[in-house]
Parts: C-alpha cells; sequence; structure tokens
C-alpha cells in the first residue's frame, strides 16, 4: 500500500525537462508574437498623424517615412500636388490611406512597398447556360459590367483546362464548345483589359470524378513582352488575337505540341498565344506563348514570351522574352530580351538585352550589352565585354580610329577602325599614286591594343587585302607591330615594322604597274614554267607610319518602339565600275518599293536595268586556223535587268546598312566572229537570255527629307566577272503613314 505522505507529496520534474519545457512554452510564445506582427504587415501598422491642406506627395511620404515603408504609384493615376487633410489617432495604415484616396484605389505589399493602384470594375456574366451532349459542352453567356450592367464587346471567355476560347460579339454574348470525358465542373473565366478577372464555376451533376491532372499554368505578369507592338507583330498577329492576349496577360499553360497553318489557324485555336509548346510547327507562321525544344517555321515564327534550344524559320524569329539555345533565321532575328547561345541569320540579328554567345549574319548583328562575339558587315553593341569581328563595329563603350599611313609598297592609305581596345577591326584602302608603278588595294583586318598608359600604346594587327597591280587577283597578307604616341587628344602618331605575304596571280609585269614579285616583261615571257600556274609569292619585311585621328562613339539615346509601317515608292540612278577588265564604267537606275517594318527595319522591292560597258577591242581569245581564217571572242557589253528583294536597318538616326537578293536577267552576245581575208563576220546564234543569281549589301544614308545616297557592292555570280562598286542616289515619296 502507498504511503499516504507520498502520495500528497507533488511531483518534482527533473531539472533538464524543466527547461525543454520552459524553451518549448517560450518559443511558442516568440512564434505567437512573430506570426502577430508578420499578420499584421505593413498595411496594418498603426500610426498616429495629422495634416492639414498638404500636399498628397508630401502626406505619402512622411506615413512612409513615420512607418518605415515606401508608396509605390503612377502619377498619371494619382496627383501627388494635390491638398488633403487627415487626422488619425493610433489607426491602421489601410484606414489612413483610404481615407485620404477613398474607395477608387486598391492597395498591395510587396517587401517594403506599398503599392498603390486604380480598383479595377468587375465583370459579370448573365444569361448563362451550359449542356451537355455525350461529353459534347456547350456553355454560352452575356458579359457585362458588373456596376454599369452595359453588354461588353470583345471580351475574353476561356475555360483553362481545356485551351478554348472566344471573343464576345457586339452584344456581349459568347458561346463555347468542347468535349471532354469525366469533367466534374466547368471553370469559365471572363477577362477584358482594365476590368478584373472573374471566373464562374459550373458543376456538373451527372458526374461525380473532379481532374486531378490540370494543367500547369504560370503567372507570367513580368515575363510577358509586348510582341503585339513591334511593327511584325501588328503586321501577322490578327486583332482579335492582340485583343485576346491583352485580355489575358497573365495565365499560360504547356503543352506537348501544336501545328499552325498561320497565327489564329492553329490546333490551339485562339488560345495559341497563351500556350507553351515542347514541339511546335508552323506551316506558314505561328503566334504562340513560348516554346521549351523545338519550333519549325515556314516563313515565321513568333513567340509571346521565352524560347529554349531550337527555333528556324525561312524568314524571321520574333522572340517577347528570352533566347537560349540556338535562333535560325534567313533573314532576321529579333529577341525583346536577353540571348543566351546562337543567333544566325541572312541578314540581321537583334537583342534588346544581353548577348551571351554569338551572333552571326551577313549584314548586322545588334545588342544592348555583348558577351561573346559578333560576325557581320556591322556591328552595334551598347556595350561590349566580348568581340565584334566586321566592316564597321560600333561599339559604345569603344572607339573609332582613321589612319592616313604610307608604308613600303603604297604611299597613301586610309584606314578605319572601330571597335574596344581589346578587339577591333580594321577596313583598309590604299594606293601607290604614281605613273609608272599603280597599286590599289583594299581589305580587312583585326587588332588588339597593348596599353602602357593613356598616351602610349602598342596595336598588334593582322590583316587581308585584296591587290590591283594590273587585274584584281593579287593577296596580300600583313602582320602589323604598330607602336601609338598620341600628342593631342584625338591626334596619335603611329609607326612601325610589317610582315608581309604578297601572291601574284599573273605570268607577266603589266606596264605601269608595281612588279612586287619580280615576274618578266611580255616581251620576256617564255611561258608557264614546270608547276608555276601563275602565281608567284614573296615573303618580306616592311613598314606602316602615318597619323591617325582618334575619337569615341557616344551614348546611343534612349531608344523609343519604332512603330512605322508606311509605303514609300521611289527612283533611283547608280553609277559605279567594274570589278575587273575587260569591264569599266557601269550605269543603271531602278523603281522601287519600300515598306517599313519598324524596329528601325524596312523591305525593299526594286526592278531596274544595268549597263556594263567594256574596253573598245577587247579579246577574250584568239584561236587562228590559217593564214586566212580566225575565230575572235570580243567582249561585248552586258545589258541587264535585275528584280531584287532585300531589307534596311537603320544604325543611326539616318546611316543603315542593307542587302538585297534577287534574280537578273539578260539577253547577251558573247562576241563570236569569224575572220576571213581580214572580214568581220559575226556568227549567227550565239545571242541568248541568260539568268543569274545577284546580291548587294548597301550602306548609305538617309537624309530624311526623300534623298537616299549609298555605296554598294553588286556581284552577277551566274555573269563571268560581272560585279561592279557603285554609288546609288535615290528619292522616294511616302505613299503612307
Amino acid at each position: 500500500m502507498a504511503n499516504r505522505s507520498s502520495l500528497n507529496k507533488p511531483y518534482l520534474m527533473p531539472k533538464p525537462y524543466t527547461q525543454i519545457l520552459k524553451f518549448f512554452y517560450l518559443s511558442i510564445l516568440m512564434l505567437g508574437i512573430f506570426t502577430q506582427v508578420h499578420a499584421q504587415g505593413l498595411l496594418g501598422k498603426k500610426l498616429s498623424v495629422s495634416f492639414s491642406h498638404e500636399h498628397l506627395g508630401k502626406v505619402l511620404e512622411a506615413i512612409g517615412n513615420q512607418g518605415g515603408f515606401y508608396f509605390s504609384y503612377s502619377g498619371s493615376q494619382l496627383s501627388k500636388d494635390s491638398l488633403v487633410s487627415v487626422t488619425s489617432n493610433n489607426e491602421p495604415v489601410l484606414s489612413i490611406v483610404k481615407h485620404l484616396l477613398g474607395n477608387k484605389y486598391e492597395f498591395e505589399e510587396r517587401k517594403n512597398y506599398i503599392i498603390i493602384t486604380l480598383a479595377l470594375p468587375h465583370l459579370s456574366l448573365i444569361n448563362a447556360d451550359i449542356t451537355n451532349d455525350n461529353n459534347t459542352y456547350s456553355v454560352s453567356g452575356i458579359v457585362t459590367d458588373e456596376a454599369s450592367g452595359e453588354r461588353l464587346m470583345n471580351a475574353s471567355v476561356y475555360e483553362k483546362d481545356q485551351l478554348v476560347s472566344a471573343l464576345t460579339d457586339e452584344h456581349g454574348y459568347f458561346k463555347l464548345r468542347f468535349r471532354s470525358p469525366n469533367l466534374g465542373s466547368v471553370a469559365i473565366t471572363l477577362s477584358k483589359r482594365l476590368y478584373r478577372d472573374t471566373t464562374i464555376r459550373f458543376l456538373q451533376t451527372v458526374l461525380v470524378n473532379v481532374r486531378n491532372d490540370r494543367p500547369l499554368y504560370e503567372d507570367a505578369r513580368n515575363k510577358s513582352r509586348s510582341v503585339e507592338r513591334t511593327s511584325l507583330g501588328r503586321l501577322f498577329i490578327s486583332t482579335r488575337q492582340m485583343i485576346q492576349s491583352m485580355n489575358i496577360p497573365d495565365f499560360f499553360a504547356s503543352r506537348p505540341f501544336q501545328i499552325s497553318l498561320t497565327p489564329g489557324l492553329s490546333s490551339h485555336g485562339m488560345f495559341s498565344s497563351q500556350v507553351v509548346n515542347k514541339f511546335s510547327l508552323n506551316l506558314i507562321g505561328g503566334y504562340t506563348a513560348g516554346v521549351d525544344g523545338l519550333e519549325i517555321g515556314g516563313l515565321f515564327n513568333i513567340n509571346k514570351q521565352d524560347t529554349r534550344y531550337l527555333q528556324a524559320a525561312g524568314i524571321f524569329n520574333l522572340v517577347g522574352g528570352n533566347v537560349r539555345g540556338l535562333q535560325v533565321a534567313g533573314v532576321h532575328n529579333f529577341a525583346i530580351d536577353t540571348v543566351r547561345g546562337v543567333q544566325v541569320a541572312g541578314f540581321i540579328n537583334k537583342a534588346e538585352g544581353e548577348v551571351h554567345g554569338m551572333q552571326l549574319s551577313v549584314l548586322n548583328n545588334e545588342a544592348h550589352k555583348l558577351k561573346g562575339l559578333q560576325i557581320g558587315l556591322v556591328n552595334v553593341a551598347d556595350t561590349s565585354c566580348g568581340a565584334s569581328i566586321g566592316l564597321i563595329n560600333i561599339v559604345r563603350n569603344g572607339f573609332y580610329k582613321v589612319s592616313f599611313t604610307a608604308n613600303n609598297l603604297m604611299n597613301t592609305n586610309v584606314t578605319l577602325k572601330t571597335g574596344t581596345h581589346a578587339f577591333y577591326s580594321t577596313l583598309l584602302t590604299g594606293a601607290n599614286l604614281s605613273t609608272d608603278k599603280k597599286m590599289y588595294a583594299f581589305g580587312l583586318g583585326i587588332g588588339h591594343d597593348f596599353m602602357f598608359s593613356k598616351k602610349f600604346y602598342a596595336s598588334t594587327e593582322v590583316d587581308y587585302q585584296f591587290a590591283n597591280t594590273g587585274l584584281w587577283d593579287d593577296r596580300w597578307a600583313q602582320a602589323k607591330l604598330l607602336l601609338n604616341f598620341q600628342i593631342t587628344k584625338n591626334i596619335s602618331l603611329i609607326a612601325g615594322p610589317t610582315y608581309n605575304h604578297y601572291n601574284h596571280s599573273g605570268t607577266f609585269q603589266i606596264d605601269g604597274y608595281k612588279n612586287i614579285t619580280n615576274v618578266p616583261k611580255y616581251e620576256d615571257y617564255k611561258g608557264y614554267e614546270p608547276g608555276d600556274n601563275g602565281h608567284q609569292t614573296k615573303n618580306f619585311w616592311g613598314w606602316e607610319a602615318g597619323l591617325a585621328f582618334n575619337s569615341v562613339f557616344t551614348k546611343s539615346p534612349d531608344k523609343r518602339t519604332d512603330t512605322s509601317h508606311g509605303w514609300s515608292l521611289g527612283l533611283a540612278g547608280t553609277i559605279g565600275v567594274g570589278w575587273d577588265q575587260p569591264y569599266k564604267a557601269v550605269y543603271g537606275g531602278e523603281l522601287f518599293t519600300q515598306r517599313n517594318l519598324g524596329n528601325n527595319l524596312s523591305a525593299v522591292l526594286s526592278v531596274g536595268y544595268t549597263y556594263f560597258s567594256v574596253l573598245n577591242n577587247y579579246h577574250w581569245a584568239y584561236s587562228k586556223i590559217t593564214d586566212s581564217y580566225a575565230i575572235e571572242s570580243l567582249a561585248t557589253p552586258y545589258k541587264i535587268i535585275p528584280i531584287k528583294v532585300g531589307i534596311r536597318s537603320k544604325l543611326t538616326k539616318g546611316l543603315y546598312i542593307g542587302g538585297d537578293l534577287g534574280e537578273a536577267f539578260s539577253k547577251h552576245d558573247d562576241g563570236m566572229y569569224t575572220v576571213i581575208n581580214g572580214v568581220h563576220s559575226h556568227i549567227i546564234g550565239d545571242s541568248q537570255t541568260i539568268k543569274s543569281f545577284v546580291y548587294s549589301p548597301t550602306l548609305g544614308f538617309d537624309f530624311g527629307n526623300g534623298l537616299d545616297a549609298s555605296l554598294k557592292f553588286e556581284d552577277y555570280t551566274g555573269f563571268y566577272q560581272i560585279k561592279q562598286f557603285a554609288f546609288r542616289l535615290a528619292y522616294r515619296i511616302k505613299l503612307s503613314q
């Protein structure tokens, strides 16, 4: 039997357990206090304030200072200069700001900010009706403004699980039809720009199962970019799709695949702009939310958000978010945000954000910040931590330099260097002005500066040039080490050694031109030596010295979205010189139409006439058969009709770069004659209609008053030696804005 005294004695818990229990109670107390403080939030903080006829902006700033937070609002929605009065004694912040602003505004907490926005009106659904016929559902009704009862046109109504949608008509009426087995309820969402989204759920009594495999939806409020605001988007996206995209900016679904004929004619219907696909096939073109896999477009792809892995199109790709992977287009790639990977385009690549990787195009590459490599005729970057290789590299944190030098081969050289000291490109042209030792050359190069100080540095360069010592067939490679000494802010002295490798393609010296590889004169020429093949090379040391004029690219102005899309009609005249003998002066003209595509792009369609003149009595070949009979082949002029399409990209306010492709047609006489006893007779049947592919890169300046001047190189690949350097002067008139 238990001792009574022991039963009445209180039980004492061991000391370690007592400490654990105290800690447990203290933790619960602290958690409760923390939860209460956290639940209170910024809007729940109690403050005491008193203001009389003060500016609203100052009042909000004072309340924020007292509460230890900030107010964020739009000046267009809230006038901070309006006079207000308020007195409160230990009241929540929410009550104070509602007293100041009324019920027209909503308040949201984000970290240390209270965001003030206009309260959106609500949508309402009336005359709703839902029917189910063998798992085919039909939902209809009328969408109205909840407060006024006004029937609303162009409101989006959609079912998120089935990815079906509709726009209301002029009476606010809609009808949705879709088929689905095992559907336990139907959730219809009403959306319209400047209204609060409303979701209405219809319960089905005939079914008991509710789907648990709902697709993944993502709030993409901060990811969605406005491809609809670009001119390419406005040109190819229908008005109904634009309205739907504005009505439903925040919800996006994932699906394995989609197929489109054109934007809107898709396996996802009008909902295609809200769906991210693993595989997307656009036979002509498509408009989707994004791609997380592979997308192929016959002509174009437009993505509202991001693209990952591989995207390819015949003409252009337009992405509203980020590009990760490989993006390939026949003409143009445009990413409104960042590129992490490779952009490859026939003409133009553009990224308004950063480029981590490479941009490769024939004409133009553009990036906001370059952390990789650009290769194209003209490259543009606001900031570069990488390398740009091209004729011209406009880098806002870089430089451009024009140097005038002489070297051991030519007494007059002009070089343009653009880029950064870490990496720059060079564009070279030069001549040896002489009566009996003429020489001409032009080419490209790359370089790097070793900076010893701001006024003294060494340039290492590698150049490759096309040279002319009678024909444009010579090749000239150089390696240079040039010392630079800055004598003023914009002028420097340059000098240093060069190492040269020269390849002369002729078999004898042409009178009046330099003889660099010491080939024999024509009268001393005995024929080809074994293994000669008409190419002689020479390696030798040389020198270069001169003056350079230095400057830096100015910071680009704040960019505004270019949405211009007007038409123009114009006439142009050209005058040029042939690439090589026997073609000399070249004349031509063209009729063209130009369409602005926005984003500083425009498309051009032209038809023209080009005349290549020849040197008199220039013989291609002479085949002697007897003393009285021979066949001669004389060079004859080319009369060409080119039909071309092209694109222009503005680099600055007036400067642009462009490129044209097309087909050229010529009815050409190949100049075959018989010579019998000194009498020339034309061979019948040697005149024929021929055609050729033609391409033409262009660098020009638009004066803004309709006048346009440019330089171009034009190559007719199917016509032997038919190439030209030409100056083009054009005038166009606007047909529409």
